[in-house]
């Protein structure tokens, strides 16, 4: 009898460890472009999810081919307005202008 609390004890030691730990960090599969008002394009490849990316130029037009969706910020930190990007799509704007992208 004493094997049941011990076995009660790892499987109790087992499940708090699997709730516990955080999860990995997900990526996005594919390449996010991006044309500046300067007519120059712009690539940014396999992006991870949850940081901020600055544009090195106001964006015009993006082409999301990664498998998640983009949010677009006027901002440089991902402050402002923004715009959502599912994935695999693409857009241009007359006025308005991203500065920053975050995805997933």
């Amino acid at each position: 009898m004493r094997r049941l609390p011990a076995a009660v004890g790892i499987l109790a030691t087992v499940l708090l460890l699997t709730v516990a730990l955080p999860a990995s960090s997900q990526a996005a599969t594919g390449r996010f472009d991006y044309t500046g008002t300067d007519g120059v394009p712009s690539v940014i490849f396999n992006p991870p999810d949850g940081p901020c990316f600055g544009f090195n130029r106001t964006a015009v037009g993006v082409d999301n081919q990664t498998d998640t969706g983009a949010t677009l910020y006027t901002g440089l930190a991902c402050s402002g307005i923004t715009e959502y990007v599912p994935p695999h799509t693409g857009l241009t704007w007359g006025t308005y202008r991203p500065n920053s992208v975050r995805f997933g």
